[in-house]
């Protein structure tokens, strides 16, 4: 009899909650490309390897004429991500996840999703094939010591003293130092790949959104209102990069002949030819947000941000 079915709810309840479909591999078009929010990219070897929304990592093996989609990945917005060597790499994001790749970014296995936290995952550093270090918001930092099996969770802030500043970005340069940024002027370096960190005095108060190694030894951070500052001595003393512009800095990244390009909201893109201390604008063929460059050759870089990709003629710049 109707009267004794059982209830539409408690059938629902009953049935277990099926997994959110993960990524399959497979080619993406161009117009979709151009379309994704795109956060991240970097070099696996010769391969090039993008990261964004809906969980989309996309890889490229012919200088982005072409894209490729990774599998594993489940749909949550993809912040960072680092490879210690040509297979071997790392991608955070939010809900607290982490994933691993070891075939240079075609494929992805979860070693950490945590939806309940509600911490997002910002940066991430792959030193080699076992240990990586994850930060995010609310001074959330993870390390692995045995390839991403366990994830431990530490505290930067002083014995007796909480800091919640959300960890931006985390970057290796000069020797083997690592430097964190986050908001608030928060900038923090390790001389042991991260055994221990020292908080440095930071020239500016407000949040820095990256970090980049410059030359052999020098450290470049940027952030907010176009702050944009350099130090040879670990944070010690920094110098004001010029012409870094008002424009909010997102991301850039520094060309095999040691050119800086920084890229920021409304369309920000400045270059550095003297190891960052002062830039000069560029403009783009698109007027977008742009959360990172990667150098394509001496002349071209490839843009990356909330409009996928566009490349970058750089030979307008002043020298």
């Amino acid at each position: 009899p109707a009267a004794d079915a059982e209830p539409a709810e408690a059938a629902a309840a009953a049935t277990p909650a099926r997994p959110a479909p993960l990524s399959v591999a497979g080619p993406v078009a161009k117009s979709t490309v151009e379309r994704l929010l795109l956060n991240d990219a970097t070099r696996a070897g010769k391969r090039i390897v993008a990261i964004g929304e809906h969980g989309y990592v996309i890889t490229s093996d012919d200088e982005a004429a072409t894209w490729q989609r990774a599998a594993g990945l489940r749909r949550t917005m993809l912040t960072k991500l680092s490879f210690a060597d040509d297979k071997t790499g790392w991608v955070v994001g939010h809900d607290g996840l982490i994933a691993m790749t070891r075939d240079g970014g075609a494929t992805w296995k979860e070693q950490r999703f945590a939806p309940a936290d509600e911490e997002p995952l910002l940066g991430v550093h792959a030193r080699d094939a076992e240990h990586a270090i994850a930060v995010g918001a609310y001074g959330l930092y993870l390390e692995t010591a045995d390839g991403g099996a366990t994830w431990t969770e530490r505290v930067l802030a002083l014995e007796g003293q909480e800091d919640d500043r959300h960890l931006n970005a985390i970057t290796a340069f000069g020797g083997g130092r690592l430097a964190i940024v986050g908001e608030s002027g928060l900038v923090k370096v390790s001389i042991d790949n991260g055994l221990t960190w020292t908080a440095v005095t930071a020239p500016y108060e407000g949040s820095y959104f990256g970090a980049l190694p410059i030359a052999t030894d020098g450290l470049m951070i940027f952030g907010l209102r176009g702050q944009a500052f350099v130090s040879r001595d670990a944070g010690a003393t920094w110098s004001a990069a010029e012409g870094s512009g008002p424009v909010t800095l997102l991301g850039g990244g520094v060309g095999a002949d040691g050119a800086v390009t920084l890229v920021g909201s409304a369309g920000s893109v400045r270059i550095s030819r003297d190891g960052g201390r002062t830039f000069a604008p560029l403009a783009p063929a698109k007027i977008a947000a742009f959360s990172t460059a990667l150098p394509l050759d001496a002349t071209h870089a490839l843009l990356f941000g909330e409009a996928g990709t566009s490349v970058l003629d750089l030979a307008g710049a002043a020298k």
